[in-house]
């Protein structure tokens, strides 16, 4: 299982697997305590919401359609409050994306071991600050941001408790959208803990990123992919969900320290599988040896050229059978 304080601490040997159930509860408790309980039996270490006060984050004299959606998925803080007790009781994560100053402040209060700052507020500077002030660990979300946006927003946060998602905003996204080699590359240029917020339909760009270091993976997370909502349709249901967190246990037992070693099965199987100098006819005392009477046959320790040529024009001490070692 991952654990995002060891993520931090730079010491995680486990992916940290989020569920991002943000606004797919639909504005229901009981449906979001659905969601973590379902999120829980898929193996996720994790689940993260979106904490908002409608009013505090979106302009509705400019964009009455945006406020009236999150209107209808908006949460009390004390409905919040509750499901964190829900996710401690049944031994899962909470934690959160606010999208105004009240909703941090909020959840700092209920003790929020990590925040997650929305790529849409990598540049709200005085949020950054703020998080900075209060000592609580953030993961950023690099979408909408380039190379510059990252590097200020990082400049603006504790090191020691900071880490990078890529990213891209785009719902949901394609495989021409990504570049996940820039994520070994942001693990190098910042030197802080690396992970992927995938959009895409499928689990695959996960795992490739997992291969290439992420150390956090979120998904949005939903119960059924047909309900009504934002999110649902870009979201994994608990068999793809199950699916992924398999395959990341998978591949992160396969990912080692980078170094080549020779397993007990290869060691036992090694002087099967190499070669060694074997005679291709009878060779009589006194011959002398030549290429073509040389077979390189299994099984043997390895064949070098040293060896090898040592052997062409050799004048034989013995009579040699056929397929004896030379």
């Amino acid at each position: 299982m991952g654990d995002i304080e060891q993520i931090f601490a730079g010491s995680g040997k486990s992916i940290f697997i989020a569920a991002e159930i943000g606004i797919n509860h639909n504005g229901r408790v009981e449906r979001a305590k659905k969601l973590i309980e379902s999120a829980k039996e898929c193996g996720a270490d994790a689940v993260k919401f979106q904490v908002f006060r409608t009013e505090s984050f979106y302009n509705k004299a400019i964009s009455p359609e945006g406020h009236k959606v999150f209107r209808t998925y908006e949460l009390s803080y004390d409905e919040f409050a509750g499901l964190k007790e829900f996710c401690d009781d049944a031994g899962i994560l909470f934690f959160a994306t606010p999208l105004d100053m009240e909703s941090l402040e909020f959840l700092h209060k209920i003790g929020s071991k990590v925040v997650k700052v929305a790529s849409s507020d990598l540049t709200t500077e005085p949020m950054l600050d703020r998080i900075r002030e209060l000592g609580i660990p953030a993961i950023l979300s690099t979408g909408f941001a380039g190379v510059d946006q990252i590097a200020r927003a990082v400049e603006l946060t504790d090191p020691k408790k900071t880490a990078l998602l890529y990213c891209v905003s785009k719902y949901p996204a394609e495989k021409n959208d990504f570049d996940l080699n820039f994520i070994p590359k942001l693990k190098k240029k910042f030197g802080l803990p690396v992970g992927f917020s995938d959009h895409s339909l499928d689990i695959y760009f996960s795992l490739a990123a997992a291969a290439l270091g992420a150390s956090i993976i979120e998904r949005h997370f939903t119960l059924d992919n047909e309900w009504e909502g934002a999110d649902h349709a870009i979201s994994l249901n608990p068999r793809k969900f199950t699916e992924m967190v398999k395959a990341l246990r998978d591949i992160e037992s396969a990912l080692g320290p980078g170094e080549k070693k020779i397993t007990d099965f290869e060691k036992k199987i090694r002087d099967l599988s190499m070669r060694d100098t074997y005679a291709r006819r009878s060779i009589a005392k006194g011959e002398k040896i030549s290429k073509d009477d040389i077979a390189l046959l299994r099984p043997g320790s390895g064949v070098s050229m040293k060896d090898y040529l040592s052997l062409i024009g050799k004048t034989a001490d013995k009579d040699i059978a056929e397929n004896e070692k030379i």
